[in-house]
């Protein structure tokens, strides 16, 4: 368990831009990036998926990009595969648990990868700052910048926190609802938080190239069946709870009428104590719906799943945006979130989605039933959901907006770099 890391993959000192044309004329620092992104999370979840997904994308135009990340967590081993995909994605295993706060082995590890040439580092964890930020304070070439992905409930305006926060170059957010919670809490100026949406590959999420038959058979459903999904963790704060209640009652009322289908995709929080799922499948076997009610575990092949899916739901009791959310609208199939977090800005006035109060069974049964009910509604409404999608939440410009918070970033550190 050392504290050296162990790079795999190519040298990214040594990387050279492949695609140059595709990088914007306008960005002239980002040339000379040599970012570190960090991640050191055990679990397989949005965070961890975004962050992923970002790095490859800045690692397919040919910049050097290195990735920080727990060996053999699932992370790590997702980024292996795609090394392939682009020659200048290094992937930085370490074995180490890292602390919040002034870890000696994270030190270590920065100063070798600084003395390689990295100057911009980028964590999805705001919790590492406090053993990032002491170990780089003195190293003023080299840039910071933090994406918060969850709701913060405390303030954080306190004198240590302050001076973690003045030496971020930029604090980036997935929504105007997570910039307002994060300038309400945190000590750092208007200025320094940038929201940059998610972003997905429509040539992945295109409705035309997926054929739900098959998924649809492997869950043992046909045509004339509704089935209604929830993807996501197995975890008590995504609803998987509420979602089975709701379905007790619309069994009750419905099964004379309709043929219903409940899906809980997903499987439980990687290093949680266990015993959820447990306690969803008794309640299952409470309200007899075993024929009806299924876990199909972890799906790799999310837009697949969501075009198999005639209504997504996804009830948590708060998430800072939701990403499953947005892949169900790409994939015109119609939605029902919790109201919570960034609700409004996912489904509007619910011209693309339908919201209802998180643990509230009964609202979600309300709101389903009002989606069953209408196949006109779910048609006009997933075709509207994609719609919104395209306009708003395109990798490309997500990729376009991260590169210039890096090259501001950049530009900004440069009168340092002889002296950092």
């Amino acid at each position: 368990m050392g504290s050296n890391p162990t790079p795999s993959g190519p040298a990214s000192k040594k990387s050279s831009p492949g695609h140059p044309s595709e990088l914007p004329s306008e960005l002239h620092d980002i040339r000379r990036l040599d970012a570190l992104v960090v991640c050191l999370s055990h679990s397989w979840g949005g965070l961890e998926q975004v962050a992923v997904a970002d790095a490859l994308e800045v690692a397919r135009l040919g910049l050097p990009v290195r990735f920080l990340a727990i060996e053999d967590s699932p992370v790590h081993k997702h980024l292996e595969p795609l090394r392939a995909e682009a020659p200048s994605l290094q992937v930085v295993p370490v074995a180490y648990r890292v602390r919040n706060f002034l870890d000696l082995h994270l030190r270590s590890t920065l100063g070798t990868l600084i003395a390689d040439g990295v100057n911009l580092i980028h964590t999805h964890q705001t919790t590492l700052l406090g053993s990032i930020v002491p170990w780089i304070w003195q190293k003023r070439n080299v840039a910071l910048i933090a994406t918060r992905h969850i709701m913060n409930n405390h303030n954080k305006r306190d004198f240590f926190h302050r001076a973690i926060y003045s030496r971020i170059d930029s604090l980036l957010v997935m929504s105007q609802t997570l910039k307002k919670n994060v300038l309400d809490t945190h000590p750092i100026s208007p200025g320094h938080v940038r929201t940059v949406n998610l972003g997905l590959d429509f040539e992945r999420f295109e409705p035309k190239k997926v054929h739900p038959e098959k998924r649809r058979k492997l869950w043992g459903v046909d045509r004339s069946t509704l089935v209604i999904g929830l993807v996501g963790r197995i975890d008590p704060a995504k609803g998987q709870a509420t979602f089975i209640r709701a379905a007790a009652g619309l069994v009750q009322a419905l099964s004379d009428k309709y043929k219903l289908h409940f899906l809980i995709v997903g499987q439980e929080t990687i290093g949680s104590e266990g015993g959820h799922l447990q306690e969803l499948q008794a309640l299952v076997k409470q309200f007899h719906l075993e024929d009806h009610v299924k876990f199909s575990g972890y799906e790799e092949n999310v837009p697949e799943v969501m075009r198999a899916l005639d209504i997504f739901v996804m009830p948590s009791r708060e998430e800072a945006f939701g990403l499953v959310a947005i892949e169900a609208m790409a994939m015109e199939c119609p939605v029902i979130i919790s109201n919570k977090g960034s609700a409004r800005e996912i489904v509007g006035n619910e011209e693309f989605g339908l919201t209802v109060r998180p643990d509230d069974a009964f609202d979600l049964q309300r709101q389903l039933r009002t989606l069953i009910e209408n196949p006109k509604l779910r048609e006009s409404m997933g075709k509207k959901a994609r719609e919104h999608v395209l306009k708003n939440y395109d990798k490309k410009f997500r990729l376009q907006k991260t590169l210039e918070v890096y090259d501001r970033a950049l530009r900004r550190r440069s009168p340092f770099k002889r002296g950092g």
